[in-house]
């Protein structure tokens, strides 16, 4: 049996994130979800998680503080931010991704195998 890779998905809207956890656990991932910053850090910090994914619904000083304490505990951790427009930055350390379901399992997929 594969091992399932373990995405901690933060976000504020409960809507589009349980929608987003229906999507990736019906592709085999393990999801956590954290609509806290507090929540988040907690997760982080228990060492379990494979790939962090933030939505565009996060305060970019929230992502900055979770991209930054995710690569302090696993620097090799995937972190993926989905952007609430075409354009939008991240730091280098995350991987934009479109917000858009297949985009989202494609870019998930290619940074974990």
């Amino acid at each position: 049996m594969a091992v399932r890779l373990h995405v901690l998905s933060v976000g504020k809207d409960a809507i589009l994130m349980s929608s987003r956890t229906l999507l990736l656990s019906n592709a085999g991932y393990a999801v956590q979800e954290a609509y806290s910053l507090d929540k988040a850090v907690t997760l982080v910090e228990l060492d379990s998680i494979d790939v962090t994914l933030l939505c565009h619904t996060l305060s970019r000083d929230d992502k900055q503080i979770l991209i930054s304490l995710a690569q302090r505990k696993k620097p090799s951790m995937p972190i993926l931010c989905i952007r609430s427009y075409a354009y939008e930055s991240f730091p280098r350390s995350c991987t934009a991704v479109d917000n858009d379901p297949e985009a989202l399992l494609q870019c998930l997929k290619s940074m974990v195998h």
